[in-house]
C-alpha cells in the first residue's frame, strides 16, 4: 500500500486530479489510514467506490469549511 514516500505520491496524484476538477487539495490524516486502506480494499475486491467517495468528500468539505471560516 501507500506508505512513507508512496503516501506522498498518493497525495500528489489525488490532489492533482482534485484540482484539475476544480476542487481544493486535501490533506490525508494518518489517523484515517485504516479506513483509507479498507476503502481501497473495498474498491479492489468489490469495485465499490462508496467508502472512498465518502472519505474524500469529508476531506473536501472540511477544506471548504476552513476556507469559509477564513473568509
Amino acid at each position: 500500500m501507500f506508505q512513507y514516500g508512496n503516501g506522498r505520491t498518493r497525495s500528489l496524484l489525488v490532489n492533482l486530479e482534485l484540482m484539475k476538477a476544480g476542487y481544493p487539495p486535501i490533506g490525508f490524516k494518518f489517523s484515517d489510514s485504516l479506513s483509507y486502506y479498507n476503502a481501497f480494499d473495498a474498491y479492489h475486491i468489490k469495485h465499490d467506490l462508496s467508502a472512498m467517495e465518502k472519505q474524500f468528500a469529508g476531506y473536501i468539505n472540511s477544506r471548504l469549511d476552513m476556507y469559509l471560516r477564513i473568509l
